[in-house]
């Protein structure tokens, strides 16, 4: 049975954030590979129509892997745009920063197992970013969201923003919606989120 679009859940408060990651894996594994191809193509096209990231010169973007939204059809697409894209390389002490993702460049598997550039200069940090796509587990209509576990975006990204730079979006299946994510003071909180439904913006 595969998991539909636009559907919620909710969990008592007691329950912890490491139970949600794990039965929201099982509910983006569920989503059958027909849908998985039509939420990749109209996500991407949901967000190529924005104004916002039509205006952004450096835009972070991550490389899908396993029951992630693919994020495969938006790069391709930006690329041929002649956009400047960067994605994130994991270093020493659970640091993360961005290196320039080019159409001939060669990929490697990172120390998280993600794929990276082989060729990881000039780099930046994601303060140095217009806008940041981010992978996410679930999300919430107050922009909360639910990450890997990991914590690399809240730290690279735990001093505080000035003015709207960067704008941090979520890159979802609408099915991995929840009716309400618990949230830490450290967590950082999405400016939008855009799924195959649309994008909702929560500035």
């Amino acid at each position: 049975m595969t998991a539909q679009a636009g559907d919620t859940l909710t969990f008592p408060p007691a329950v912890r954030k490491s139970e949600l990651r794990k039965l929201l894996r099982r509910r983006r594994v569920a989503i059958g590979k027909p849908q998985r191809r039509h939420c990749e193509r109209r996500t991407a096209l949901q967000l190529l129509r924005w104004r916002r990231l039509r205006q952004a010169r450096h835009i972070a973007v991550y490389l899908s892997v396993r029951s992630e939204l693919s994020t495969g059809t938006l790069i391709a697409r930006l690329l041929r745009q002649g956009r400047k894209l960067w994605v994130p390389v994991t270093g020493s002490a659970a640091t993360m920063r961005f290196v320039p993702l080019r159409r001939d460049g060669k990929l490697r598997r990172g120390p998280l197992g993600l794929h990276q550039p082989v060729r990881t200069t000039p780099c930046r940090g994601a303060r140095r970013m217009d806008l940041i796509l981010l992978p996410l587990l679930g999300f919430d209509a107050q922009g909360h969201r639910l990450g890997n576990g990991g914590g690399y975006y809240d730290r690279a990204l735990a001093a505080p923003r000035t003015g709207r730079r960067p704008l941090l979006v979520g890159y979802a299946y609408a099915a991995q919606e929840m009716a309400a994510i618990p949230a830490e003071s450290w967590d950082v909180r999405l400016d939008a989120v855009v799924t195959e439904r649309g994008l909702r913006r929560f500035f």
